[in-house]
């Protein structure tokens, strides 16, 4: 290290000029302003939802649950919260289609929004 160190500065007193590099321009960062309207595109991630009502056919305490509707469309409902469901109740149900990767039998599965009993 110190004869690498030796030679650099007996180059420079030989009479050779070190090489300087130019001097770097440094932009300022850029001023975040508060936006003055409303963006024009949703922010969030939000599901569409659709209203589905038909009868239990897998019930308990959840948080999977079955339903059939009228038209015999079989749905495979998932709830987070989880709540008692008996077999042969009607109910109507917000729904939006599931990303959750979980088995919760036969049917379309979708996440509850909101479920009511109904008549």
């Amino acid at each position: 290290m110190l004869a690498a160190t030796m030679t650099l500065l007996s180059g420079c007193a030989a009479g050779q000029e070190p090489t300087a590099e130019p001097p770097r321009t440094v932009s300022p960062l850029p001023t975040l302003t508060r936006p003055t309207t409303p963006p024009s595109e949703p922010t969030d991630a939000i599901k569409a939802t659709e209203l589905i009502v038909g009868t239990v056919n897998r019930g308990g305490s959840g948080p999977c649950y079955g339903l059939v509707t009228d038209d015999g469309v079989q749905y495979a409902l998932y709830e987070a919260k989880g709540r008692a469901l008996t077999i042969g109740i009607r109910i109507k149900a917000d729904v939006s289609p599931s990303m959750l990767d979980i088995a919760c039998g036969a049917g379309t599965l979708v996440e509850v929004e909101t479920l009511m009993p109904v008549g």
